[in-house]
């Protein structure tokens, strides 16, 4: 374990401890002693230790630690129970403020008092989620796109040029997103176009996601946590590209067949890279594997060693990649309008797609079309 991760396993070790025993306890000592000891060492790194609980995911100083261990969920539920979502430690911090801080932590029904070096508070998720107190105002929408597209660059270039995925600007698009729809966005209002080729990888990756959690939302999902695991799956599914050169990519001709070989490693070259990123959800390698797989059993990559049936959620974003690549336009074509990408895709329906998934897909594009229309006065 990491300086961060051995922090939180002493302060939870703490926490519990006073609750199994009391606050005067020895061991409380013992382990607030341990915290405070990792905790200057971290101060003098970093200059502060800022912990935010964004739904399920504990971010400390801008890294997520989300599946990192058993006293991390047992710290986030301690934070779930007494309301918080926020905690910076800053320099200074005594053993006597920390000792005071453990047991304030167990009393779930009293407010937290002030200190010295210990801010506390609630992170409303929501600031990572643009605006949430209206309706969705769609007189912003182009500068909240371009936003969310923008971001999107930002996290591919972090990916091509570091092969780290930058978490906090991860967050905050599938936070917007998230939070669009529960402000009532349209899904028609949060699809983008690509006005020149060189934005077309930002602007599909957007749009797949937040497809993506727009279908997990028309099947009754509304737990946080999915909507952000798939649309982070959507975000990433294409991942793999980043590792193919962009002369092979960006060709307008028809592919050779090995330039078409090397094109088709993009889900394997993107589950593999993926599986490797810590604190990653496991369904988002596994949609990057499979976001080219056909309901059928067909598709890429082949599966040479056994037939496994394609995951839910990688048909969720196989439904959502195939829709917006049709409606794109793209060096070689022209894209195509909404009815008749879904015409397009309804022949598929039991050979490439989910027959249930993508009848539900064009009634609710239908209706959104349908709202849509209404709104603008057609």
């Amino acid at each position: 374990m990491n300086n961060v991760e051995n922090f939180i396993s002493a302060l939870t070790s703490a926490i519990s401890n006073c609750a199994l025993y009391s606050r005067d306890h020895t061991s409380v000592d013992r382990f607030s002693g341990k915290s405070l000891k990792i905790l200057e060492t971290l101060l003098k790194e970093s200059g502060k230790v800022e912990i935010m609980l964004i739904e399920d995911d504990l971010v400390i100083n801008k890294s997520s630690y989300k599946g990192a261990g058993l006293q991390i969920d047992n710290f986030k539920k301690r934070l779930k129970r007494k309301g918080l979502s926020r905690i910076e430690f800053s320099p200074g911090v005594t053993f006597e403020e920390l000792r005071q801080f453990i047991p304030e932590i167990l009393e779930t029904d009293k407010k937290m008092p002030l200190f010295s070096h210990i801010k506390i508070g609630v992170l409303d998720v929501r600031l990572e989620e643009a605006k949430t107190q209206d309706d969705f105002d769609s007189d912003d929408i182009s500068g909240f796109l371009a936003q969310e597209v923008e971001l999107t660059k930002e996290i591919f270039e972090d990916i091509s040029s570091s092969q780290r995925v930058n978490f906090p600007k991860v967050n905050k698009v599938i936070g917007n997103f998230v939070s669009a729809f529960r402000r009532n966005a349209n899904i028609i209002q949060l699809l983008s176009h690509a006005r020149f080729k060189e934005e077309y990888s930002y602007i599909h990756a957007t749009n797949v996601s937040v497809l993506s959690i727009f279908q997990m939302r028309t099947l009754g999902i509304r737990e946080g946590v999915c909507l952000r695991d798939i649309g982070t799956a959507g975000l990433l599914h294409d991942a793999g590209k980043l590792f193919i050169s962009d002369e092979t990519l960006a060709k307008k001709r028809c592919l050779e067949e090995k330039e078409w070989a090397v094109i088709k490693l993009h889900p394997l070259l993107g589950a593999r890279f993926l599986s490797s990123v810590k604190s990653l959800a496991p369904i988002i390698p596994v949609v990057a594997f499979e976001h080219h797989l056909r309901y059928d059993g067909k598709g890429y990559p082949e599966q040479q060693v056994f037939k496994k049936k394609q995951h839910i959620c990688s048909q969720v974003v196989a439904l959502s990649d195939c829709f917006d690549a049709l409606r794109s336009t793209r060096p070689y074509r022209k894209g195509l309008e909404i009815k008749e990408t879904l015409s397009i895709m309804e022949k598929d329906a039991e050979r490439a797609f989910n027959p249930f998934l993508l009848e539900n897909f064009m009634r609710r594009m239908d209706n959104a079309l349908q709202s849509s229309s209404v709104k603008s006065g057609k």
